[in-house]
């Protein structure tokens, strides 16, 4: 593992100068992923069981309206952070341009939030809330990524996920009301960032400099990692309103009803993301090791492997939601969602596409490649758009299916193609 002392940026324990085993990285993330998808799936099987389809729909569009903004402004800095070979920002660094570009998005919320109907501007300034306190946990999360302390990212993940759904629940069980219950969900979401997420931060390492103070005031050091991770911030973006766009659609032409119904069965499909994300965190510090080394026989080799994995775990979704689609349906949702096992199916199908480009995109974002992905998110947007324009008003929800479909695999195309080209200029494939 690289000595993270180097230049004095980060001190910390004698135990972590060790690179620790991908088994056990991937071990601590999937259960620290594992618990956390299962409780934002759980948040929207609460709203469904204690409220109505158009209370999820509402909820839906709240995150739709608000993520791709957060997206933008929270710049992937995590994975500048891990994957950065020298470096070159210290953490409060990284730390105080997220908090920078968490309170700027709030503005851009608020002004997304006033010119909404009804209830909607409590719906979406809350939903951005809740959201922005879970991107400022991430930069900690980042921390203890670079240290490899994985365990500490599965506490952080479980503790969140766990009482965010008995916040939510509480919330709307004793007042019926979807922004009392995401109010509580930004409270205990803020508890968790002060008491564990920065406390332990602190005690693993301490961010006073050691040694000569930078050269660089910090409004330059700031401005520096700004420039290398706009980029990734975009491709956040963009590939945020990919995937929201058929909500968009759906919310338009079907309602909130529908968008509620295609939110529910959406959220059983991308459960098994919790595998994607706990591989491409575990895999993200040896991608960056082999990348820093120019060992491109390792990195093409390890991400073969996460590419196969994901079209596996793609498959056993959609062979799953055949066998048992309808019953798992009727069990945590209602019963009116049983009909839709059809829409299960292919969902699990077009969510199995885009697991294998979210690893691929890890490799990207491990090789350095933010600019490239740039164009790649805006042909996946292009692609999204394009298909629901014409599919969603003629076929509803498979509509929908079919716009996140072409999105994620216009997504996949283009990065099999950059990561083979940019592997075969050293002639090493």
């Amino acid at each position: 593992m690289m000595n993270l002392a180097t230049e004095g940026r980060i001190s910390h324990n004698p135990e972590l100068g060790r690179a620790v085993p991908l088994r056990v990285n991937f071990a601590w993330t999937s259960i620290g992923n594992a618990v956390y998808a299962a409780c934002q799936w759980a948040m929207v099987s609460v709203l469904a069981k204690l409220g109505s389809a158009e209370l999820v729909g509402q909820y839906a569009l709240g995150i739709a309206a608000t993520v791709p903004v957060l997206m933008l402004a929270q710049l992937n800095l995590r994975s500048v952070l891990v994957t950065d070979p020298d470096f070159a920002g210290r953490f409060r660094d990284y730390r105080n341009l997220r908090l920078t570009m968490m309170a700027i998005s709030s503005i851009a919320i608020l002004a997304i939030a006033l010119p909404m109907n009804g209830g909607m501007t409590g719906i979406v300034l809350l939903a951005g809330a809740m959201q922005a306190v879970e991107w400022v946990s991430d930069i900690y999360l980042g921390l203890f990524q670079r240290l490899e302390r994985m365990e500490r990212i599965a506490i952080s993940l479980a503790a969140r996920g766990v009482i965010s759904v008995a916040a939510l629940g509480f919330g709307v069980w004793a007042t019926g009301r979807l922004t009392v219950g995401l109010g509580c969900v930004f409270a205990v979401r803020l508890l968790v960032l002060l008491v564990y997420d920065c406390g332990i931060a602190f005690k693993d390492c301490r961010f006073q400099h050691e040694g000569p103070p930078p050269q660089a005031s910090q409004a330059r050091r700031l401005w520096s990692i700004l420039v290398t991770a706009l980029p990734l911030g975009v491709v956040l973006m963009v590939g945020s309103l990919g995937t929201n766009t058929p909500r968009y659609f759906a919310a338009h032409h079907l309602g909130d009803h529908a968008l509620g119904i295609f939110s529910a069965v959406a959220s059983l499909a991308t459960g098994g993301g919790f595998v994607v994300n706990a591989l491409g965190q575990a895999a993200t510090p040896a991608l960056a090791r082999f990348y820093a080394s120019d060992d491109r026989v390792g990195f093409r080799r390890l991400t073969n492997k996460l590419a196969a994995m994901g079209a596996a775990l793609g498959a056993a979704a959609v062979a799953g939601s055949l066998v048992a689609g309808g019953f798992v349906l009727r069990t945590v949702y209602r019963p009116e969602y049983a009909e839709y096992t059809g829409l299960l199916a292919a969902m699990m199908f077009v969510t199995g596409i885009g697991f294998m480009g979210s690893l691929l995109g890890y490799a990207m974002t491990a090789a350095r490649m933010f600019r490239e992905q740039v164009p790649l998110q805006l042909a996946s947007l292009c692609a999204a758009a394009a298909t629901s324009f014409f599919a969603v008003p003629r076929f509803g929800l498979m509509g929908a299916a079919a716009g996140v479909g072409a999105g994620s695999l216009a997504q996949l195309v283009g990065e099999a193609v950059l990561l083979t080209r940019w592997l075969q200029r050293k002639g090493r494939l």
